[in-house]
């Protein structure tokens, strides 16, 4: 080979096949012909979106023709048989000035408490250091959950944490002339506040809600579980009623209450089965972030083929849920906890598994749903119990009966499993 140009095409070539060897190298070196997803724990849940009717044990309150009614309970509030519910004052400078006073009132108690904790204190600033942090992230949670109502005390509580930890360092003001000046001001306003004209007491013990929403006669409580899917309907198609205008509030008399409403005659049985076994959860999303456990009370339903009406029974009760009437809701109606793998990690698999039999050992063979697991450079195939699917993921049973699985082990908690990759098998060592 002399001639010149063909050495260096000779020469060209053989560098080119050298650097794709080189770089084919690195490439495997550096890539995985499978690729990996780490199993977790995942919460999947069946739920059924429903417009319903919320049915309570309610009496309606007398109101007042003459003077100020000044509630000494918020919604929510439970109240035995005889309690107060509300005082009635003859104008409303009486009522501002009964809550100023019991404001000042606080302050006074809170400084006494303060000058009594300066003689025997034994908190250290690092105890109160971490009172109060527990205190300020309530605070936020309680912002977040929209819990306003109860951010009043938590001020209070915080702002004397505060000032325990200043008599501790040793930088605590004096308080004597503070206390002196609400002293006084609380006489004035004592007197100012005078005496109530009357007060509304509590027919019933149960809870206190202030609002009458004119719906409270809709539908009877005593006949809630024999409801049928008309009278549901009708209900929620109902006209809110005047007569209870004039109204201090009300009591629901009765913990449990109901919430009722329809669904198709597909939806019917899964209902049905859930009246003498488990519960179902409550969401009301335009009213509050909590779930509220119920139980199925009843599900009437004419014919298999028909609508059915659902009774769900509940004992949660709360300031958010006095004012529930007419209400969507998210019914979860079953739950599934396990190991959540990616719907393109299961596999179908033969798999063999000894079997005794008398005094003999049989093989037992049959096709069950897996995954490959890899662990190191080997991957190995183990069975799954899947027991819910939401379509892009399945979740298995995190500790299914071993005896029952066709292979020594199954999916685990941070196992990496396999969910793409080609020519798998069990024992397979990856390069």
């Amino acid at each position: 080979m002399n001639n010149p140009v063909l050495k260096r095409i000779a020469t060209l070539s053989i560098a080119l096949l050298i650097l794709f060897y080189v770089g084919y190298q690195i490439y495997r070196s550096h890539y995985s012909s499978i690729h990996t997803e780490t199993a977790s724990y995942f919460t999947g849940s069946e739920s059924v979106q429903v417009n319903g009717f919320a049915v309570k044990d309610e009496t309606l309150l007398p109101g007042s023709s003459t003077g100020v009614v000044d509630y000494v309970l918020s919604a929510g509030d439970k109240i035995a048989k005889g309690g107060t519910i509300a005082q009635i004052y003859s104008d409303s400078q009486q009522v501002t000035a009964r809550h100023e006073m019991e404001s000042v009132d606080s302050e006074i108690k809170q400084i006494q408490a303060l000058q009594e904790a300066e003689d025997t204190c034994m908190a250290t600033p690092d105890a109160l250091d971490t009172q109060i942090h527990r205190k300020i992230t309530g605070i936020l949670d309680q912002v977040v959950d929209g819990s306003l109502s109860s951010l009043p005390e938590s001020r209070t509580d915080l702002q004397y944490l505060l000032n325990e930890r200043q008599i501790t360092t040793g930088k605590a003001p004096d308080f004597s002339a503070r206390l002196d000046e609400l002293q006084k001001q609380e006489k004035t306003l004592k007197s100012e506040a005078g005496t109530p004209l009357s007060k509304i007491t509590s027919p019933a013990a149960g809870f206190f809600s202030p609002s009458v929403d004119g719906f409270e006669t809709v539908l009877n409580y005593s006949k809630v579980k024999n409801l049928t899917c008309d009278q549901i309907r009708a209900a929620l198609n109902a006209k809110a009623k005047t007569s209870g205008s004039g109204s201090a509030g009300k009591i629901d008399r009765n913990y449990d209450w109901y919430f009722v409403f329809v669904v198709s005659s597909g939806q019917a049985e899964e209902f049905r089965r859930l009246v003498s076994e488990g519960t179902v959860s409550l969401q009301f999303p335009f009213v509050s972030n909590l779930t509220i456990p119920a139980s199925v009370a009843a599900v009437n339903q004419f014919g298999s083929d028909s609508p059915a009406a659902v009774i769900l029974q509940c004992s949660y009760m709360n300031s958010a849920l006095t004012t529930i009437r007419k209400e969507t809701a998210q019914v979860i109606v079953r739950q599934y906890t396990g190991i959540r793998v990616s719907e393109k990690a299961i596999h179908f698999e033969a798999a063999t598994k000894k079997v005794k039999n008398g005094k003999k050992d049989t093989v037992e063979k049959k096709n069950v749903s897996g995954v490959y697991v890899l662990r190191g450079n080997q991957i190995s195939f183990r069975q799954v119990v899947p027991v819910y699917s939401t379509g892009n993921y399945v979740i298995c049973a995190s500790n299914p009966d071993l005896t029952d699985l066709m292979t020594s082990q199954t999916v685990h908690l941070h196992d990496e499993v396999v969910v793409e990759g080609t020519d798998l098998y069990d024992g397979k060592v990856i390069q």
